[in-house]
């Protein structure tokens, strides 16, 4: 999987269980010259077991992405996904990750989903735009929060960044065009254009949750509908938009 980093007791046991049992292979190895007794087979399984249990239950789930595949749906070996619905996929190529909706002129957002993070999540990503972009046009980037889909119906928060360095927060209700766009405080629009290396975060924590660029709040909304569900991302446009010439080139997300 590109540069990616997915850390959690169950997913690193999940990826690596021939490495694990290799190991307690070779510890409970007792035959040929040198071959070690029951107890002492016993001890170094033991010990084995702990030192991987240990590696594998840090305290926090972490996943970070350059999108250097290019892929359609972004996958970077299965980390991503999105059920079958009547949204659209996120895609990657050149470094960016962008939207494929704009088609239809409906709320059909692209988006993708990590999977197997804790409820309160911090996500990061660096801003690309292409002196290309079709200004007029809704061109945003999303930070999804605390997100769940079925085949009709995606659940969660989005805190959207449009090119102009507008910022809100929406809580989608579940059906496609249900939505909330929720009261917020803070200081608002960026007051210009969102530029390449411009840096957006998004955070949940317990029912708060805020919205920055640069590390400036620019929005914070309260809200208790949703209290799990993962992190991911999203795009949108509308026809005669170009979601190519507005994406990511990087992604952190991260859980307690």
């Amino acid at each position: 999987m590109s540069d990616g980093r997915l850390v959690g007791s169950k997913i690193l046991l999940g990826l690596f269980p021939a490495v694990l049992l290799a190991v307690l292979g070779t510890a409970g190895c007792g035959g040929g010259n040198g071959g070690a007794d029951e107890s002492n087979v016993d001890s170094m399984q033991g010990s084995t077991v702990l030192a991987l249990a240990e590696i594998a239950a840090p305290s926090t789930q972490n996943y970070t992405t350059n999108f250097d595949l290019t892929e359609d749906p972004i996958s970077e070996g299965g980390v991503w996904r999105r059920a079958s619905n009547a949204w659209t996929n996120v895609r990657t190529a050149n470094g960016i990750a962008f939207g494929t909706n704009g088609t239809a002129n409906t709320y059909d957002d692209s988006y993708a989903l990590l999977s197997g993070f804790g409820p309160d999540q911090q996500a990061e990503a660096v801003v690309f735009r292409s002196s290309s972009l079709a200004t007029g046009i809704t061109h945003e980037v999303e930070l999804l929060l605390r997100m769940s889909d079925d085949a009709n119906n995606v659940r969660g928060y989005e805190c959207l960044f449009n090119y102009a360095g507008g910022v809100q927060i929406v809580r989608w209700n579940g059906a496609l065009g249900d939505f909330t766009v929720l009261p917020t405080s803070g200081a608002g629009n960026l007051g210009r254009g969102l530029v390449s290396g411009d840096v957006i975060k998004a955070t949940i924590v317990g029912n708060v949750i805020s919205a920055y660029i640069n590390g400036v709040l620019r929005a914070q909304a309260i809200d208790s509908t949703f209290a799990s569900g993962q992190p991911g991302i999203g795009f949108f446009t509308r026809p005669g938009g170009n979601s190519e010439n507005f994406g990511m080139t990087s992604y952190t997300a991260s859980s307690n």
